[in-house]
């Protein structure tokens, strides 16, 4: 629970962050993994409430991150930043965990936790960084440096 609670304070502060000085790709990407946060919690407690199996979690964490992967593949190929395409091979990690355990490969319960949740924590280092970055460049670029 601790990790959960230092992740959503970690991803409000760069939205907040990104929404104050960052760019356009910096706000998109904030507000993707915000939305996926918002999304994720909405559809844990809906499939709770209707005793959802395990298999059914699954299936919906699978296409919230195929549907991060689509946005995030659009906003690294749209915008001229290195970092969103470091954001979009992460995320691209997460779909290939699904897809390994959707087609029934044997898969070690830590290495498909640790390919399907630390993506999210790569993803969201890389945009703080590319939100810090950026205010950098446009800092420097008002002061004439």
């Amino acid at each position: 629970m601790i990790r959960f609670t230092l992740q959503v304070v970690l991803l409000v502060s760069i939205f907040v962050a990104a929404w104050r000085v960052g760019g356009k790709p910096e706000k998109y990407m904030a507000s993707i993994y915000l939305s996926m946060l918002v999304v994720a919690l909405a559809g844990a407690a809906l499939l709770d409430d209707f005793g959802a199996g395990l298999q059914q979690s699954q299936n919906y964490r699978f296409l919230l991150d195929l549907a991060a992967l689509v946005a995030v593949a659009t906003v690294a190929l749209r915008y001229d930043r290195w970092w969103t395409l470091w954001v979009g091979s992460a995320q691209l990690i997460a779909v290939i965990a699904h897809v390994l355990k959707l087609t029934g490969l044997s898969i070690d319960p830590l290495v498909y936790g640790v390919m399907e949740r630390w993506p999210t924590w790569i993803a969201i280092a890389l945009t703080g960084l590319g939100t810090w970055l950026h205010h950098r460049r446009s800092t420097r670029a008002a002061q004439g440096i």
